[in-house]
């Protein structure tokens, strides 16, 4: 977050080259000013691709299903995939709508 916050400041936003400006601030003074920022559309994107979180092995749940005595604990892995595949699309996909509308997330 603090690179894609440089990204922002670098193309000139005014938010983040205010913020930038104000480090001499007291840790009081930075937090104001830390909240008067909005996040960009790639934070937006980036922190919502974590919350999808696409995830190709589910070790986890692997693990319980094997520790309970399941008789194939890795049948799991095609539809957590597709699970987790799906959710990261449509995340992708709402990111990219708002983005179309000109605002952040």
């Amino acid at each position: 977050m603090e690179e894609l916050a440089k990204l922002e400041a670098e193309r000139g936003n005014p938010e983040y080259a205010a913020a930038g400006a104000k480090k001499g601030l007291p840790a009081q003074g930075r937090e104001k000013a830390g909240r008067e920022r909005r996040a960009s559309n790639e934070m937006c994107v980036f922190l919502i691709l974590n919350i999808s979180s696409l995830q190709l092995i589910p070790v986890n749940m692997i693990a319980y299903r094997s520790q309970y005595g399941s008789a194939n604990p890795t049948a799991i892995i095609a539809p957590a995939i597709a699970a987790t595949l799906v959710s990261t699309l449509v995340a992708i996909v709402y990111c990219k709508i708002k983005d179309r509308g000109g605002k952040a997330v």
